[in-house]
């Protein structure tokens, strides 16, 4: 089984398979041979001869470059990686083992907002000791209703990790569905029609959509505005689904405490975009899933994918 991995990022150290990684998926499937190729070229070369590919990216005319291929598997949770049509008798996979590292990021988002952690750092620049003015912020997460936009498998994760703290949880996805098994009274999961009515109610609003049309300014000026004064919005999905124009006027002046964002309409976020100047907004480039064990997460769901299939 020929396996060729061109897996390598030249910001991110945990995006660069390492020869460990590798080797655990030769252990664990047998007569694996994993190629790591460190460049384009490398990887296009290798395609004579892969069956599988493990890859960030892949385009339609390397298709014909590989007479063998049959899989095509990319560590993204994103449907919007590849732009391509696989031919008949290739099947392009992602995975989903992120959701529980974006869900600590959200869990500390929520966190640093309630309990004044990323405001200290703010007031601290204007007061030597600025413990009144951030009494006056400090609010409790237990108690609190945290409605979850994309009720997929991240937003899923990010309801399991919350709950300890107590909050209320609404899930809103594509079409109403069953509840997780840790939910509790008061905790639901609604439709996309019911999320004009939860918003008025919500004091963190947390996005885990993808993107597409159907998403597309979901959050638009008008639904920005059912959010109450007291209410946050983290964006851990795709940028496409907030207007950001609306979203900056409605933290400066005041309508929405603040906005978590890890991802944008374009990456990087423009220098002269308006969420840059609000206080209130706290900006991350695209970072939520980082972790060291990022790709040891995708070599375990890459097996388990495999010893699934019948036809390998």
């Amino acid at each position: 089984m020929k396996i060729s991995a061109w897996l390598t990022h030249p910001e991110i150290p945990c995006f660069n398979l390492t020869k460990k990684q590798a080797e655990s998926i030769e252990r664990s499937i047998d007569e694996a041979q994993v190629k790591i190729c460190r460049d384009r070229d490398e990887f296009i070369d290798s395609l004579e001869e892969s069956e599988i590919v493990l890859v960030w990216t892949f385009l339609q005319e390397w298709f014909d470059l590989a007479p063998g291929l049959r899989w095509v598997v990319t560590p993204a949770a994103g449907r919007d990686y590849f732009q391509v049509e696989a031919p008949d008798g290739i099947q392009i996979d992602y995975c989903s083992f992120h959701g529980e590292i974006i869900a600590e990021t959200v869990i500390g988002m929520l966190l640093s907002h309630c309990r004044g952690l990323r405001e200290t750092e703010l007031l601290n620049k204007e007061s030597p000791w600025p413990r009144r003015d951030l009494a006056r912020k400090l609010v409790r997460l237990r108690g609190s209703r945290l409605t979850i936009l994309g009720f997929g498998n991240i937003g899923t994760w990010i309801a399991k990790l919350a709950k300890p703290f107590g909050v209320q949880v609404t899930g809103i996805r594509r079409r109403k569905g069953v509840s997780p098994e840790f939910f509790e009274a008061g905790d639901e999961v609604l439709g996309v029609e019911g999320l004009d009515t939860a918003l008025p109610t919500t004091d963190h609003l947390v996005l885990a959509l993808p993107s597409g049309e159907e998403t597309d300014q979901i959050m638009n000026e008008r639904r920005l505005g059912l959010l109450p004064e007291n209410a946050t919005i983290s964006n851990i999905g795709r940028g496409n689904a907030v207007d950001e124009a609306a979203l900056a006027a409605a933290l400066q002046e005041g309508r929405l405490a603040a906005a978590w964002l890890d991802v944008f309409h374009n990456e990087p976020l423009e220098e002269d975009s308006p969420l840059r100047s609000c206080r209130n907004a706290f900006i991350m480039p695209h970072c939520s899933a980082v972790s060291p064990n990022y790709l040891e997460l995708f070599c375990a769901e890459f097996i388990e994918k495999f010893r699934a299939r019948k036809d390998l």
